[in-house]
C-alpha cells in the first residue's frame, strides 16, 4: 500500500536541498573534469560540497568552520606549485578562493538558519491538513482543549465522532478518494462543526467535533455519516469504517485518550515543534 503523502517539513526540505546541491555541484565538477580543467581547480570546486553539507546540517557556525577548512585544504593542494615557483603567482587565487569559501559558508549558514526558523514557525501555527484541506491533528487538540474549557465554565457539552480505516487505494487513486471522502464529510457537517483528517500508521482518520451535542445526537450523526459515505459514488463498501463517538463530560477519559492519540500524531507530523 502506498504511504500517505508526507508534509514537507524542515527535515525533508533540508535533505531535498542537500540532494539538489550535490547534483548541481557534482555536475559542475564533472563538466570541468571533462573539459580538462586543472585538476586542482576541479578539486577546489568539489570543496564546496562539504561546506554546503555543513551549513545545512549545522547552520552558520558549521558553514564558517567548513569554509576555513576548505581554504586550508585548497592551500595544501596548491602548496607544491607555490613551493616550486613562489607564492606571488597564487596570492590572488588563494585570496579569491578563501573569500569564496567563507562567504559561501557564512551566507549559506545564515540562509539555512532563517529557513529553519521560518518553517518551524509555520509548522507551529499550521492547522490545515495538506491532503484534504480539512483541519489537522494539531487543530483537533486545540479545539478539544477549547471546547473542554467552555464546557467546564458554562456547563456545556460536546461530542467527537471519529471514523477510521486503512484504505485499500494506492497512489493518486488514494489521494483522490481521501479528498472525496473529506468533501462528503464536510458537506454533511454543520457550519459550527470542525472536521479533521489525520493519518496514523497508514490509517486514515476523520474526526468531527460537534459543539453542544450529546451522546444521542452524536450517535445519529455518526450513523448518517457512515451511511452517506457508503452510498457515495466512490463507495468503498458498507461496514468498512471503524466508528467511535465520545462526549464530554460523560466520557472524559475517552476524550483524553483521543487527545493523547492525536498528540502522538502531531509528534510524527511536526517533529520540529512536537510540544503542543
Amino acid at each position: 500500500m502506498a504511504a500517505p503523502m508526507k508534509r514537507l517539513n524542515y527535515e525533508r526540505t533540508r535533505w531535498l536541498l542537500l540532494l539538489a546541491g550535490l547534483v548541481i555541484l557534482g555536475g559542475i565538477a564533472a563538466i570541468m573534469f571533462a573539459r580538462r580543467v586543472d585538476p586542482v581547480e576541479v578539486a577546489a570546486t568539489i570543496l564546496f560540497l562539504p561546506i554546503f553539507m555543513s551549513f545545512l546540517m549545522f547552520g552558520l557556525r558549521g558553514g564558517v568552520i567548513a569554509g576555513v577548512l576548505a581554504s586550508l585544504a585548497y592551500l595544501y593542494l596548491r602548496y607544491p606549485a607555490i613551493d616550486a615557483v613562489g607564492a606571488d603567482r597564487f596570492v590572488g587565487l588563494l585570496v579569491t578562493r578563501t573569500v569564496g569559501y567563507l562567504s559561501f559558508g557564512a551566507a549559506g549558514g545564515w540562509a539555512s538558519s532563517v529557513l529553519k526558523t521560518s518553517i518551524t514557525k509555520l509548522d507551529l501555527y499550521d492547522h490545515i491538513d495538506s491532503e484534504t484541506g480539512l483541519y489537522n491533528s494539531r487543530y483537533l487538540i486545540d479545539t478539544i482543549d477549547l471546547e473542554k474549557s467552555r464546557a467546564v465554565r458554562y456547563e456545556k457539552i460536546f461530542s467527537v465522532v471519529t471514523i477510521e480505516q486503512r484504505l485499500a487505494a494506492t497512489g493518486k487513486a488514494r489521494v483522490r478518494l481521501v479528498k472525496e471522502i473529506a468533501a462528503s464529510i464536510r458537506a454533511g457537517a454543520r457550519t459550527v462543526d470542525q472536521v479533521v483528517h489525520a493519518t496514523d500508521d497508514g490509517v486514515d482518520i476523520f474526526s468531527v467535533v460537534l459543539p453542544e451535542t450529546g451522546p444521542e445526537g452524536s450517535a445519529i450523526f455518526a450513523t448518517k455519516l457512515t451511511q452517506q459515505i457508503d452510498e457515495a459514488p466512490f463507495s468503498i463498501g458498507p461496514g468498512s469504517w471503524t466508528t467511535k463517538t465520545v462526549t464530554f463530560p460523560n466520557d472524559e477519559t475517552e476524550v483524553d485518550q483521543l487527545v493523547a492519540r492525536f498528540r502522538s500524531i502531531v509528534k510524527a507530523d511536526f517533529p520540529e515543534t512536537a510540544t503542543v
